[in-house]
């Protein structure tokens, strides 16, 4: 099981991994059992760690260190045999010296610490990694025979990616979202349509696109954004745009999306 610590706000993050009673708290309709309890026996992986609060440290030092956990508003304490996989993009041995994160905690965790250098430090990587991404969101999006064009393969490995793989994923999600299937050239990384994309990046100069043009390019930005978010969920994506799912199918024809982006609403 895999918990993201940065998703949650610090006071649910306690009810969310160690569980909570029937009326622990507003909106607690029922007991619910937390990620350590779900994942006994097994192994929990928590996703930026550096993020938890204080309080919680301490409570996860007790679950990694006497097995024990205490849902949140029971008197009772219970026993888990939980593996625990911690990953973070912070400094933790400097956030323990600045008094950010617990030390025992540090070293409870720092068992086996594999450190993962930044993707800048491993160029010969990415086109691997995008020929992958641009094969998983092509299927995602019901598009064919989706492949990267050897010179835009070339300006994704001369880029700095401080959001290192996930920055790069993202970035192919959106090209492929953008694209109609089969070749993507160097024009999705470094055009017009990739700047409308980016946030914070400036638009295309005055007078090269009407109002009209503009207001659907960045329509369907927002849309390729948001499929790519949800996995080329329709009906998720249509939920989070605000649109039925037949106004957002009208919408996917229009701009040349495939038909058949995946629906899943299990």
């Amino acid at each position: 099981m895999r918990f993201n610590c940065a998703a949650i706000p610090g006071e649910l993050a306690e009810a969310e991994l160690f569980g909570h009673t029937r009326g622990a708290f507003t909106g607690a309709a029922q007991a619910r059992r937390g990620f350590f309890a779900e994942a006994n026996g097994g192994t929990l992986v928590l996703d930026e760690v550096g993020e938890l609060s204080a309080p919680i440290q301490a409570k996860l030092l007790r679950a990694l260190q006497e097995g024990e956990i205490q849902p949140v508003g029971a008197g009772r304490v219970e026993k888990v045999d939980v593996r625990v996989v911690a990953s973070t993009n912070r400094d933790l041995a400097a956030d323990v010296r600045a008094h950010r994160f617990r030390e025992d905690l540090y070293y409870r965790l720092a068992v086996v610490e594999l450190i993962v250098p930044p993707l800048q430090e491993h160029r010969e990587d990415i086109p691997a990694l995008a020929a992958e991404f641009a094969r998983r969101y092509g299927e995602r999006f019901g598009m064919q025979d989706v492949r990267l064009a050897p010179e835009l393969v070339d300006a994704l490995q001369r880029a700095d990616w401080p959001g290192n793989v996930r920055q790069l994923e993202n970035s192919i999600a959106r090209m492929v979202a953008l694209g109609g299937g089969g070749e993507i050239g160097l024009q999705a990384f470094t055009g017009a349509s990739s700047r409308i994309a980016e946030p914070g990046a400036e638009p295309p100069p005055d007078g090269t696109l009407s109002l009209r043009e503009q207001l659907e390019a960045l329509e369907r930005s927002v849309i390729a954004r948001t499929l790519a978010s949800v996995a080329g969920n329709q009906s998720e994506a249509a939920r989070r745009l605000g649109l039925s799912r037949g106004s957002l199918i009208d919408r996917l024809k229009k701009y040349g999306f495939a038909a058949s982006a995946t629906d899943s609403t299990a």
